[in-house]
């Protein structure tokens, strides 16, 4: 029917098709629904931070061979810091320069409604780069399943759990500072440790689904949760962050995670 670009039109489907499942699922939990414009904003805006992200891998690659520490050879490396910390870290800067300051984000689910749609509008642009680059369409269509139930999920899961502690870290009377580093740092260990069980050759990959599965099951009560104190119709107070402290917990997270890498490297392996 559409000739030649049927091919692309059915990898275009294929992969967007497990991200818009997910999201039509989590968006149904929601009891008082984000007007839909502005959470296809966030999700433009998930789909956006893969073009600064293609600057910010080659910079800190640079910035880390300056330094000559060998890092690019590390499995910790290329999990936690080249991809999770740089992935998640934009992530998060959508919702905390973005959505925190909409008038409609005024309650603890907006936050995992709005974590969901920046993390699947990058694994959209992410996914079809993996299924793009598959050598036919029956290829693609087994990429796009394959990655329907590990990568999409898990991008989903780093947004619900950024989301969850973020909703502690604005709408709580105490520990505001340190729910804002875990808003970053539990999703940046999550997509790490992922991460990490693909790229190590010692660790069966069939443990990402083990992981998936823990953690799936812990957003359904996340979500069961927050449903049910909609119901209640608290009134929620929002403290938006300071723009220090956001910046704070960016370098406090890198900072982690470049020692545990270097400690590993060079005191472990060496």
């Amino acid at each position: 029917m559409f000739g030649s670009e049927q091919v692309y039109l059915n990898l275009a489907f294929y992969s967007i098709l497990p991200a818009v499942l997910i999201f039509w699922y989590v968006y149904k939990r929601d009891k008082l629904p984000e007007p839909p414009r502005v959470v296809l904003i966030t999700f433009l805006l998930g789909i956006g931070i893969t073009f600064p992200l293609g600057i910010l891998i080659i910079a800190l690659e640079g910035f880390l061979e300056t330094l000559n520490f060998g890092l690019e050879s590390s499995h910790f490396y290329m999990a936690f810091l080249r991809a999770a910390f740089l992935e998640e870290t934009m992530k998060f800067f959508v919702l905390v320069f973005y959505c925190l300051h909409l008038d409609v984000f005024d309650e603890p689910m907006d936050a995992l409604i709005y974590g969901v749609a920046a993390s699947l509008g990058f694994a959209v642009i992410e996914n079809w780069e993996y299924v793009l680059g598959a050598e036919n369409l029956e290829a693609a269509k087994y990429v796009a399943l394959l990655r329907g139930f590990s990568a999409v999920p898990l991008h989903a899961l780093a947004g619900v759990f950024m989301g969850f502690f973020l909703m502690d870290a604005i709408f709580k009377k105490h520990n505001r500072k340190f729910f804002l580093f875990m808003a970053l740092f539990f999703p940046v260990c999550l997509h790490g440790l992922y991460d990490l069980i693909l790229f190590s050759g010692s660790i069966s990959d069939y443990y990402i689904f083990i992981l998936l599965l823990v953690f799936l099951i812990r957003a359904f009560f996340v979500f069961r949760e927050q449903r049910n104190l909609q119901a209640v119709g608290e009134k929620n107070i929002k403290v938006i962050p300071k723009t220090s402290d956001i910046v704070f917990v960016v370098i406090v997270t890198f900072v982690i995670l470049f020692s545990i890498n270097y400690f590993f490297n060079y005191v472990i392996y060496r």
